[in-house]
């Protein structure tokens, strides 16, 4: 390999710096005299295959982002002699060179320089891309009044780990903990190079890593030095827990400009840049950037040209370089053999490869407010994979209900009317929500979230309440009861309809509304009927399963005294399917998926598709092939599914042995399997629910998966020999993942 390899078709004109894996070069494309930049990998570096990995990542990532606040690569280039992007030159300075001459800048020129690297991060996060290395040394202040995000070296697909690995001043708590790379993890970073841009120094300082890394994670932010109407912003960016800052960095951005017209009016950012400009240009006269002032810079894409072995560069003749004009960079394929003797050469030609497949998980956010006497413990769904934009407005939508119920208690403990009494209690208010995904199908996304207070002072009902959030996967939308109902049942009548559907599913039937001297009128499901400024629309928040609508009503909210406190009805879909929009059905599910379970008098039936119990409401997937028998636990209901030939069996069970928690549910099942004489090999307390797997004492695996919840557990078993287990584990990830354990929280 050669430590002289250039890309063809340019001339180097000088270095713009030495790192430790590579270097940048200022180049000219001879054919048009654009210039770039060109980060190239050593060539000692280019036969280390992580090294070379990272690289070709750099790129792969990188060419996703479409920003004026990002620079942009032009191409990737790689041969058997070395490996380089091919970027766009900018003429300006690095925030770090500025600082370091500057020592500390204006309120109005470090906010200048953070909006524009916020953008350039919103849109880096709108292509799924986590930078995880924002710093001084990687943002670029030009002449011209802009900053720009360079080195994707370390950056991630957002909700992906990466390494644990970054600049130690500005890494967030996450990412010292190795978490998975999200967008609050760039703002705080941001954040941390905002506060060093006003103060002249970081925000933390240490003399060793570990001591950094305690900082980081423990400490509060020092905010003496900030100017008293810039701490707010800074709080938020830094706050430890991401669930604080702003969700997304557009969001940063919208407080960001808020404070700042406060603080130093409407003409805060023109002021700022004019600031920086005489700094910036001066600095960029000294390195060799300034050549750019005279030979201009990559207005479009440029490609490389091909070498003598004959490859050329896409859509090029064999022998010249390319000067590819209107086109946008798009996610780059890439392919891990080189070409030998060639070049090979990734543009913007190639089709973007499809994205991850979307996926939802439970996450717990829980610790102390900072600001308020008030404790959290708040669970929500959270979704990776899938299109950015459209995972963006879900993870939106998903947090919200519990960032509303929060800010509900921080304010009521901030309430005069309040404030003094919860010292004189003795207590800390603590929030606890749980979420549980109702129904997830291919478009459509069903989530009920539980939440309760602890809390004597705040102890009315109206404290603890169920609500549902309902979305639709291929948009990120919400779906409303316009999406759901035919438009004749959001009306007056129509909704007299669905009450009538809805009461014989209640405990008591709707209440009547006590009046003087007559016995009153009977409430209803419509929201109307209590305030009649409301559309006709159900007056209960809707939760959708595999088997029918749940109605979360709380009664005192329909006009009921609040002693009747709430109630979960429940309706099948084949009692209300006819009031429902056709295209919603199909979002359900309901018109193609079976949710009929063998019948329990039959000793074996064909089956496939889904089971759902009717007593217990858990639902699975059942593998083509496998024969159906009646499973009788003790106090409990279920379904054993048998393939002969593979001799496999599939158990599905609930029972009303309520009240465990999920540590000793599964401490329970282990005890079960090696009371038996099996051994266990692998055993997980995830949360809600365990995961428990080894061999039985006839040598044949099992895996189980166990939901424990207040009033009922449900659970999942296989059973198969070993010699059947790569034939077996597609199926038994599928019905694992599809389990769905219905509700938990009463007995049935």
């Amino acid at each position: 390999m050669s430590e002289t390899w250039q890309v063809p078709g340019f001339t180097e004109v000088d270095v713009l710096g030495v790192g430790g894996f590579g270097r940048v070069v200022l180049a000219k494309h001879q054919e048009s005299g654009r210039m770039v930049a060109i980060k190239y990998l050593l060539a000692e570096y280019l036969a280390d295959p992580d090294i070379a990995a990272g690289f070709r990542r750099e790129a792969w990532l990188l060419s996703g982002v479409r920003s004026p606040h990002v620079v942009r690569l032009f191409d990737f280039v790689e041969t058997s002699q070395g490996a380089a992007l091919v970027m766009e030159a900018v003429p300006g300075v690095s925030l770090r060179a500025l600082l370091a001459t500057e020592n500390v800048l204006a309120p109005e020129s470090a906010l200048a320089i953070l909006k524009g690297s916020l953008l350039g991060l919103a849109d880096a996060h709108a292509a799924g891309v986590v930078h995880r290395d924002y710093k001084p040394g990687n943002v670029l202040v030009s002449r011209e009044g802009q900053s720009k995000l360079v080195d994707f070296g370390l950056a991630t697909l957002d909700g992906h780990n990466g390494l644990t690995a970054g600049s130690p001043s500005y890494m967030a708590p996450e990412q010292w903990a190795g978490q998975p790379g999200q967008p609050a993890t760039d703002v705080y970073a941001a954040t941390c190079v905002f506060y060093q841009c006003i103060t002249g120094h970081q925000p933390f300082e240490g003399a060793t890593t570990n001591e950094l890394r305690s900082l980081h994670q423990m400490a509060p932010v020092p905010l003496e030095a900030v100017p008293e109407e810039l701490r707010p912003l800074i709080a938020r960016g830094m706050a430890k827990n991401p669930a604080w800052r702003p969700s997304t960095a557009d969001a940063f951005v919208t407080e960001l400009e808020t404070i700042a017209r406060k603080a130093y009016g409407k003409d805060w950012e023109k002021r700022g840049w004019k600031r920086l400009a005489a700094s910036a240009a001066a600095l960029t006269a000294l390195t060799p950037l300034a050549l750019l002032t005279t030979a201009g810079t990559a207005a479009a894409p440029i490609g490389a040209g091909a070498v003598a072995a004959g490859v050329p560069a896409t859509g090029t003749g064999a022998g010249a370089a390319t000067v590819i004009v209107g086109k946008v960079i798009a996610v780059l394929v890439v392919v891990g053999a080189l070409v030998t003797g060639g070049i090979l050469v990734f543009n913007r030609q190639d089709d973007p490869p499809p994205p991850a497949p979307l996926t939802v998980a439970i996450q717990t956010d829980s610790g102390r407010d900072q600001a308020r006497p008030v404790a959290y413990s708040l669970q929500y769904p959270q979704v990776s994979g899938g299109d950015p934009a459209v995972r963006q407005r879900l993870n939106a939508a998903l947090r919200a209900p519990i960032d509303k119920r929060l800010k509900a208690i921080r304010d009521a403990v901030a309430d005069p009317d309040w404030q003094q009494q919860f010292p004189a209690a003795g207590e800390t208010p603590t929030a606890r929500s749980t979420a549980r995904i109702l129904l997830q199908t291919p478009s459509l996304l069903s989530v009920r979230y539980d939440h309760d207070l602890d809390s004597k002072v705040l102890s009315h009902t109206t404290w603890r309440f169920p609500e549902t959030v309902n979305l639709d996967l291929t948009t990120g939308n919400p779906i409303g009861p316009t999406d759901m109902f035919r438009p004749e049942i959001l009306t007056a009548t129509g909704m007299r309809t669905l009450t009538a559907r809805i009461e014989p599913h209640t405990k008591n039937g709707f209440c009547r509304v006590i009046s003087v001297g007559e016995e009153g009128r009977k409430t209803t499901i419509d929201a109307a009927d209590r305030d009649p400024a409301r559309d006709h629309v159900p007056g209960a928040a809707m939760g959708f399963t595999k088997t029918g609508v749940e109605f979360e009503i709380l009664w005192y909210d329909l006009g009921c005294d609040n002693a009747s406190g709430k109630e979960t009805a429940t309706v099948p879909y084949t009692e209300i399917n006819d009031l429902l929009q056709p295209k919603f059905l199909e979002m359900l599910g309901t018109t193609t998926a079976s949710s009929s379970p063998p019948s329990p008098s039959s000793s074996s039936s064909a089956v496939s598709n889904t089971y759902t119990n009717p007593r217990f409401g858990f639902t699975t997937r059942v593998p083509q092939g496998y024969t159906a028998s009646p499973y009788s636990p003790e106090n409990g209901d279920g379904m054993t599914f048998t393939n002969p030939e593979l001799d496999a069996t599939l158990t599905v069970w609930g029972t009303n042995s309520g009240g465990r928690t999920t540590a000793a549910a599964l401490a329970d099942a282990a005890a079960e399997a090696e009371s038996t004489g099996g051994r266990v090999t692998y055993r997980k307390d995830e949360g809600d629910h365990y995961s428990i797997s080894g061999y039985q004492s006839d040598g044949k695996i099992f895996y189980e998966r166990g939901y424990p919840g207040t009033g009922s557990t449900a659970a999942l078993r296989w059973v198969y020999p070993r010699e059947h287990k790569s034939e077996l584990d597609t199926p038994v990830s599928t019905t694992v993942d599809a389990f769905r354990p219905g509700d938990l929280t009463q007995p049935h």
